[in-house]
């Protein structure tokens, strides 16, 4: 058996407006907020799409937001700068 991972992205679906409760059954954004975001959409429907069990091969997706780690150059000092500035709308833990 062989299974594939694909790390998307919560993009995917993101139309502009938060998104409550939100499932797997959420269309692609119509209007993708950027390239990324538009690779990304096409990566995972490619990818869902070669999900074949019959020949022992499954395929996933998820779809995190916000994925950070040690020494990150980019989404840490943004984080930083948003809780400093009273904007921040993130929830750690």
């Amino acid at each position: 058996l062989q299974k594939l991972v694909l790390t998307s992205s919560a993009s995917v679906v993101f139309e502009g407006t938060d998104i409550k409760n939100g499932s797997e059954d959420l269309p692609y954004a119509q209007k993708p907020i950027d390239y990324y975001t538009e690779t990304k959409i096409l990566q995972e429907k490619e990818v869902l799409s070669a999900n074949d069990p019959a020949n022992n091969f499954l395929t996933t997706a998820i779809r995190p937001h916000g994925i950070f780690g040690p020494r990150d150059p980019q989404l840490v000092p943004i984080l930083i700068q948003a809780a400093r500035s009273g904007k921040m709308k993130f929830i750690i833990g």
